[in-house]
C-alpha cells in the first residue's frame, strides 16, 4: 500500500473462515482509504502511508463443485470486490499462437492437432498428480 503496488491473491477462499474476516477488516481500511482519497490510514496499530495506485485483487474457485477445501466469502467481503465472469478459452488459438511464437510455419494445422493430442491424453491416461495436460505444459 505504500508503493503503490498491486496485490492479486489466488484462490482466496481457501483461506479458513476467521482468517477471512479478519483480512476483510483489513481490506475495508486500505479501500475506504483509497476511495477517500487519505494519505495514510492505521493497519493494526500502526499508521501506513496509503498510495492512491495501490490495488487489491483476489481469485475465487467455486465453493464445491470439485473444487475441496473452498470457503464461500462473507456477505461484507463480497461487497468489497466486483466480480469478473471468465470464460473457457480458445485453445486452438492459444496454441497455433504459440506454435507461431516458436517458428513452426503450418501452426494453423498443427494447433488443433496438438489441443486434440492434450484432450486425448487427459481423458484416456490414469490420471496421475505429475500429469498436466493444460496448455501452459
Amino acid at each position: 500500500v505504500k508503493c503503490g503496488a498491486w496485490g492479486c491473491f489466488d484462490e482466496f477462499n481457501r483461506l479458513e473462515e476467521a482468517v477471512l474476516s479478519a483480512v476483510s477488516t483489513q481490506i475495508q481500511i486500505i479501500q475506504a482509504a483509497l476511495k477517500a482519497r487519505t494519505e495514510e490510514s492505521e493497519l493494526l496499530g500502526r499508521k501506513v502511508a496509503i498510495d492512491p495506485n495501490s490495488g487489491i485483487f483476489i481469485t475465487l474457485n467455486p465453493a464445491g463443485k470439485g473444487y475441496g477445501g473452498r470457503q464461500k466469502l462473507p456477505d461484507n467481503l463480497k461487497q468489497l470486490f466486483r466480480p469478473v465472469a471468465m470464460s473457457r478459452p480458445d485453445l486452438d488459438l492459444i496454441a497455433e499462437v504459440i506454435l507461431f511464437s516458436e517458428g513452426f510455419k503450418s501452426a494453423k494445422d498443427l494447433g488443433p492437432k496438438l489441443v486434440s493430442l492434450y484432450s486425448m491424453a487427459k481423458e484416456l491416461l490414469t490420471p496421475q498428480q505429475h500429469y498436466d495436460w493444460g496448455l501452459r505444459a
